[in-house]
């Protein structure tokens, strides 16, 4: 076992501006102080990887690049209580794109950890009172954010945080 198989990483769909600013006063307001080091994003994996970190980073290149831009529509909030202590916005376009990449990014040199099994969304809240969890489902109930999926992020725990390590383009 390699030193660097004791890193993660994590590969993310970025939401670009002006959107990002909108998500960022949300999850502050309703998520706290935890979410503000975290851009607004949703997560296609976030685990190990095998062997080593430049395979992990060629694989995920290789699969963004077979995929070409899509569209993405979050909606109004939803909890996945009592499950998990989360309120999150759902997308109701491009979900299945990121199926996709998920199932893809899996296929060799990535390995997904989780309690859960994978659903595509925006988390706005968690770890947080149930007060701010209802604060923040019923304020939340008018959202529509639309945006096109043309890049995910590669970050690494090198560290011990969370670094950006790549920007890499869809269908490049």
């Amino acid at each position: 076992m390699s030193i660097e198989s004791r890193f993660t990483l994590g590969v993310v769909i970025p939401v670009p501006a002006p959107h990002r600013e909108t998500l960022r006063t949300w999850r502050r307001e309703f998520g706290g102080e935890a979410t503000e080091p975290i851009a607004p994003h949703i997560t296609l994996i976030s685990g190990s990887y095998l062997n080593t970190w430049e395979k992990a980073a060629a694989q995920v290149r290789q699969v963004a690049s077979n995929l070409q831009p899509f569209r993405i529509s979050l909606g109004a909030a939803r909890t996945f209580r009592p499950a998990s202590e989360v309120v999150y916005l759902p997308l109701l376009a491009g979900a299945q794109e990121c199926w996709e990449l998920h199932r893809a990014l899996l296929s060799d040199a990535l390995r997904h950890e989780s309690a859960f099994a994978y659903h595509p969304h925006l988390t706005i809240a968690q770890n947080v009172s149930a007060q701010q969890l209802d604060a923040a489902q019923a304020a939340l109930t008018q959202v529509t954010i639309e945006f096109t999926a043309d890049r995910v992020q590669l970050f690494d725990t090198r560290g011990g945080q969370w670094n950006l390590s790549e920007d890499i383009a869809l269908g490049a």
